[in-house]
């Protein structure tokens, strides 16, 4: 245990959040402020967080802020009314997007000047990147339609039909899916984004604004700007699974990247909701904002930038004590930042009434302390005791963590589409399986059994399979892709009638070959010698050529592309 003693008052949960350090901006009420252009609309942060990026929809301006410094360092020129923005996973390209000239321009970080337009696109409004950076998915909202953008060549590429007056997209970070609201008809529209075809249409909403995916992709957050409401919805199932209720009407959301806070600005009552994303409950309502519209966090999720849309500002704000994660297995060992104020001096830190036995204060702000076993509660509050006095930080969540303990089956075609029984502990509330980092529904049967349809592979490997829960992430096993098994050739080709020669087979992804046929004939006998080889002997056969056929376990086929010859 580390412990540094000076005495200060530790921040509570609940206090109003400090201006950001080392800024030299103005002071309001609970943050600080910078001067931007006139009606900014939204705000993407670069990947490093060194740099955030303002489209100023009341101008022709994108505003670049140094976020360390906390003041607007350039503002490049890119067409009439900027609306939406978003960068690029490599950080080198901001994407911005233009509604009033139907286009998208391309401005480059390293210069901070337009190198690239895509034009051709009716009222564009929210953008959104794929984490691979290879794509641009842009609403028209003009044309009830999505757009798809090569980043490579800044062209069109395809046309998604959606619902009416698509305003905002978001991306589940593993890639598969795109959420578009289209808040004219009160719904949501769920894009495959291997085959850019819509798979389903979410409805209910209440002028869906906006839409926001949780960093493990489990949860999409859609902000129904005609009623106080955002609406819970599982990825997994496409279902609402619940509905948090706010003071006013929210209009634009977004995440801290390390998924403990949820942001929801309320634009008509110049405030902003913060939401905790384990309960899925208002834990602060912040006033001071000015119609406030899009905001971003850091990447270290310390300070979150939001966009005053009626001032020309954007209001820097400290986030609220947090601990990242807040929840974990009831046998404890979970490794807990604690972010607050005054933690210089700290002797305790308890989760409930159980003392944690290491912790380690990082500076004044941060501390890192290791989560007891649990008791009977499920939720106890974390309190920091210091110079200054004790106060509790927030919610520690005690969850039952999944276990994982067998697979029916530990291999399968790359195609996917067959359909695995997993077994365990702890099943109840899981919600998908993981395949590597392609999600799949989880079918739960009991608290000790589930089933999942593997989805396909492009590449023949193996990938660890995990539970995901309402404790977090399994325990996993491993499950092998096989690519479709090969024949490439035989050796011999030919040999007598009576059978008995042994018969090489020579190619690829063997290893899982359960059957070999000489013209329909099952052989005599045959052994895998390893994923290139097989080794055969003949039955019997009458004079003439006949095919070599394999069969797997996986129920695939493959045939030489010579036949043998009988003489």
């Amino acid at each position: 245990m580390s412990v540094i003693q000076s005495p200060s008052a530790v921040q509570r949960f609940g206090d109003p959040p400090s201006p950001l350090a080392r800024t030299a901006v103005s002071a309001a009420p609970g943050y600080g402020t910078i001067p931007v252009g006139p009606a900014p609309h939204s705000i993407a942060m670069r990947p490093d967080g060194l740099r955030a990026y303002v489209a100023n929809s009341g101008a022709d301006t994108l505003s670049v802020i140094d976020t360390a410094a906390g003041v607007v360092t350039t503002n490049v020129s890119v067409g009439a009314g900027p609306w939406d923005v978003t960068v690029t996973p490599d950080g080198q390209f901001v994407y911005v997007s233009e509604p009033g000239g139907g286009r998208v321009g391309v401005v480059s970080t390293a210069t901070n000047a337009l190198v690239g337009t895509v034009s051709g696109l009716t009222v564009p409004q929210g953008l959104a990147v794929t984490p691979d950076g290879a794509r641009i998915y842009v609403a028209n909202s003009g044309a009830h339609t999505v757009s798809v953008i090569s980043t490579a060549t800044n062209t069109v590429t395809g046309t998604i039909t959606v619902g009416n007056n698509p305003d905002s997209l978001t991306i589940r970070p593993d890639g598969l899916r795109a959420y578009v609201t289209n808040s004219a008809d009160g719904t949501v529209s769920v894009i495959n984004t291997l085959t850019n075809t819509v798979v389903t249409t979410m409805t209910g909403f209440n002028a869906p604004l906006d839409a926001v995916v949780t960093p493990d992709g489990t949860q999409l957050y859609v902000a129904n700007s005609g009623a106080r409401t955002v609406s819970v919805i599982s990825t997994a199932t496409n279902t609402v699974t619940g509905t948090i209720t706010l003071a006013h009407n929210p209009t634009y959301l977004s995440v801290s990247p390390d998924g403990t806070l949820l942001y929801a600005t309320m634009s008509a009552a110049g405030s902003l909701a913060v939401i905790n994303p384990s309960t899925n409950t208002v834990t602060r309502t912040l006033p001071g904002f000015v119609d406030p519209h899009e905001g971003a966090t850091t990447p270290d999720s310390r300070s979150t930038f939001v966009v005053n849309h009626g001032n020309g500002t954007v209001g820097v704000l400290r986030r609220p004590a947090s601990l990242s994660p807040n929840q974990g297995p009831r046998g404890g060992g979970t490794t807990v930042t604690i972010t607050g104020r005054g933690f210089l001096g700290t002797t305790a830190v308890h989760f409930g009434i159980r003392r944690t036995k290491s912790f380690t204060v990082v500076s004044d702000t941060e501390l890192i302390a290791v989560a007891p076993s649990a008791g009977i509660r499920s939720s106890v509050p974390v309190t920091v005791t210091a110079g200054g006095g004790t106060a509790v930080i927030g919610h520690y969540y005690y969850r039952r963590l999944s276990q994982l303990a067998s697979i029916s089956a530990s291999s399968g075609p790359t195609s996917g589409g067959n359909v695995l029984t997993l077994t365990g502990h702890g099943f109840t509330g899981v919600s998908q399986v993981g395949f590597g980092t392609v999600m799949a529904k989880a079918n739960v049967l009991s608290d000790t059994q589930l089933s999942v349809t593997v989805p396909p592979s492009a590449l023949a490997r193996t990938v660890a399979v995990h539970l995901v829960g309402p404790g977090g992430s399994s325990n996993s096993l491993s499950y092998t892709y096989i690519g479709a098994a090969t024949i490439t050739s035989i050796s011999p080709t030919s040999g007598p009638r009576t059978g008995s020669r042994i018969v090489n087979l020579n190619g690829v992804f063997l290893s899982q070959v359960n059957s070999v046929r000489f013209g329909g004939v099952p052989a005599l006998s045959f052994k895998v010698m390893s994923d290139i080889k097989v080794q055969s002997v003949t039955p019997p056969g009458t004079p003439g050529s006949v095919p070599v056929t394999v069969t797997t376990t996986t129920g695939a086929t493959a045939t030489s592309p010579m036949p043998y010859t009988y003489t």
